[in-house]
């Protein structure tokens, strides 16, 4: 059975699974695009909640984490709008997984330090969302480009500009 399925059925079995499947891997991509553990722990348990709550939403012909992940790129966008500086909790989080971050620090360390962690950090919303989107879900560009609503062409560019600022970044280079 299905996820989306198994929550439509029986939404608290669903959403044990939904968290054990895929949260810790929206967890990491909350984290490359907050920056800090707790706007991303509140960014992944408001997508998460949110996904139960719209499940009758999904569309099966979709891909199934790529619904989630742009429920989590929407949340983010939000908050930024807002320019929000505290953490608004919207329950408990102890449904939550412990924090685990191993999927993508294992990436992240390859160079043998923070420097990249650091770099990343450093870029803008819009270029951070295409890098993490391509180099850490491993999407195509045109699922890019669907997921953030933009032509193919602008997640080209978003994707070009990241290589450069990263590259100045961590060369230490003035650009």
């Amino acid at each position: 059975m299905e996820i989306w399925q198994e929550i439509r059925r029986n939404s608290d079995r669903g959403a044990e699974r939904l968290v054990s499947e895929y949260g810790n891997r929206l967890y990491a991509a909350a984290l490359l695009l907050c920056s800090n553990s707790e706007d991303a722990e509140d960014l992944t348990f408001r997508t998460l909640n949110q996904a139960i709550r719209k499940i009758k939403t999904f569309d099966p012909s979709r891909n199934f984490y790529t619904w989630l992940y742009t429920i989590l790129l929407n949340f983010r966008r939000m908050d930024l709008r807002r320019k929000r500086t505290s953490v608004i909790s919207v329950g408990s989080t102890a449904d939550l997984p412990e924090v685990a971050i191993e999927c993508f620090a294992e990436k992240l360390e390859c160079s043998g330090n923070d420097q990249l962690s650091e770099a990343l950090k450093a870029l803008s919303p819009q270029l951070r969302e295409a890098v993490v989107l391509r180099y850490y879900d491993e999407k195509t560009i045109d699922e890019i480009a669907a997921i953030l609503q933009v032509p193919p062409g602008t997640v080209k560019s978003r994707l070009h500009n990241a290589r450069i600022a990263l590259n100045t970044l961590l060369s230490g280079k003035e650009p």
